[in-house]
């Protein structure tokens, strides 16, 4: 699966956590890094284009198998898991980073493999936004660097358009490291 076609086409069936799990394993993403360049679309798209409600379907739809997964004796209630689902999409919403349909994907797989610490009968809302805001921490910093690489790329001896062009968008990175910069501050002071 190249960048430009991962999950092109945005439905409930290619963000149910089995077809995306499966989407992401096929576009190797395994790290932040490899969310940050791949092609999946951001929540905020997902939202656009499908509407609020059915992106938090889909959402306690993944907390739902979590649960299944971790075979937690205390599940959550379905107001619980519709609330949290909401929470969680407007945390990443207003994160201010792409957080992306991958995203969602790499920290319900940590979850599973114990990442966040052991579960005692059951999660909570609580605890899972503590793995989405630990998660916006990680991809604000992978960010910056990802931007500070990227702006170290251009090479000094191109003629005049290109040079402007490389001014244009170091100007850009610079921008996003600000940004970034900030929301990572802004996560670490909540």
């Amino acid at each position: 699966m190249t960048e430009q076609n991962a999950l092109s086409i945005v439905s409930k069936e290619t963000l149910t956590p089995a077809a995306l799990s499966m989407a992401v394993r096929e576009a190797g993403i395994t790290t932040v890094r490899r969310s940050i360049e791949s092609g999946f679309p951001s929540i905020g798209s997902i939202v656009r284009q499908l509407g609020y409600k059915e992106t938090a379907a889909l959402m306690v739809a993944h907390i739902a198998r979590l649960e299944t997964m971790l075979n937690v004796s205390r599940p959550m209630q379905p107001e619980a898991m519709a609330e949290t689902a909401k929470t969680v999409i407007d945390t990443c919403l207003e994160s201010g980073i792409n957080i992306n349909a991958a995203d969602i994907e790499i920290v319900f797989k940590r979850a599973k493999q114990g990442a966040y610490g052991a579960f005692y009968g059951g999660i909570g809302c609580a605890d899972i936004l503590g793995w989405f805001n630990s998660y916006i921490s990680e991809k604000s910093e992978e960010y910056v660097r990802y931007n500070i690489e990227k702006s170290r790329q251009y090479d000094s001896n191109t003629p005049r358009l290109a040079e402007l062009a490389k001014e244009k968008e170091m100007e850009l990175h610079r921008e996003a490291v600000r940004h970034y910069t900030e929301q990572i501050n802004k996560n670490k002071h909540q």
